[in-house]
């Protein structure tokens, strides 16, 4: 795909929507400490060490030795892209139509699929967590040993958002009230080039056993039907330098009120 056909891409994106301010805390609530607000902004990240961000609906957990710059295109690139796929797939029922559109418009701003997997399966087990679920399906494309090394990470990103109250607050902040709400977390570290590796994660089940919302769910039945889309893919870093100032120029200030960086984990 030529650069000019990127940028056009590009070009025709939505915006984001304009957000309201989050609701004050209530006071009985004490917040835990946070870095800044703003993906554009500096906030302190010591390289060695695992970190995550909080967007709508998503998790992105990075493993130690993703620098900030890398950690802020990674999450631009999500949320451009799942604002745009938001708007043309908008029901809980269009998951697949969703997650294809969202994976296509991904690897137009740069990000290559190595191997993919959607289906809709049964998982027999009870007791059954967010996270586990994540963790079969990165299982299915980067084996055992290396699924549990970033299955770490991701079940203490998800773990610190459930007990972070401002955290959750963004992660909701789309929150509908259907029975099949959409679940993404996403383990990302670097490959011998330098390179951000993705898996991305997209789960939708019948959360309705859960009062508390999706992240709290807990499977209390014998079986549970999953739909899930997972997606090994990396950024081409020549392709995206060339797209990189228009994404910031185009997103930078609205996307400040969907992302929050958590402290390093």
């Amino acid at each position: 795909m030529l650069l000019e056909q990127r940028l056009e891409f590009l070009d025709s994106l939505p915006p984001l929507p304009p957000l309201p301010p989050l609701p004050p805390l209530p006071a009985a609530i004490q917040p835990v400490a946070y870095g800044p607000d703003s993906f554009s902004e500096e906030s302190e990240h010591d390289i060695n060490k695992p970190t995550a961000s909080i967007m709508p609906g998503t998790i992105d957990a990075f493993l130690p030795g993703v620098p900030k710059e890398i950690i802020d295109d990674v999450n631009l690139c999500k949320l451009v892209m799942q604002n745009a796929a938001d708007k043309l797939y908008p029901k809980t029922e269009q998951i697949f139509e969703w997650y294809r559109y969202y994976v296509n418009g991904l690897g137009k701003l740069g990000w290559v699929t190595q191997n993919k997997s959607m289906q809709e399966i049964t998982i027999h087990k009870i007791g059954l967590t967010m996270d586990e679920v994540a963790l079969r399906m990165v299982t299915g494309l980067i084996g055992n040993q290396a699924a549990s090394i970033l299955s770490v990470v991701a079940k203490e990103a998800l773990e610190r958002v459930k007990k972070d109250p401002k955290a959750l607050q963004v992660y909701e902040r789309n929150k509908t009230t259907g029975v099949e709400p959409r679940f993404d977390i996403s383990p990302i570290w670097l490959d011998n080039g330098q390179q951000p590796n993705m898996i991305l994660n997209c789960i939708s089940l019948d959360a309705r056993e859960s009062t508390r919302g999706i992240l709290f769910w807990k499977s209390t039945k014998q079986s549970t039907t999953i739909k899930t889309g997972a997606v090994r893919s990396y950024l081409d870093s020549r392709v995206f330098s060339g797209l990189r100032n228009e994404l910031y120029e185009k997103y930078t200030e609205a996307g400040k009120k969907f992302i929050r960086n958590l402290p390093d984990l």
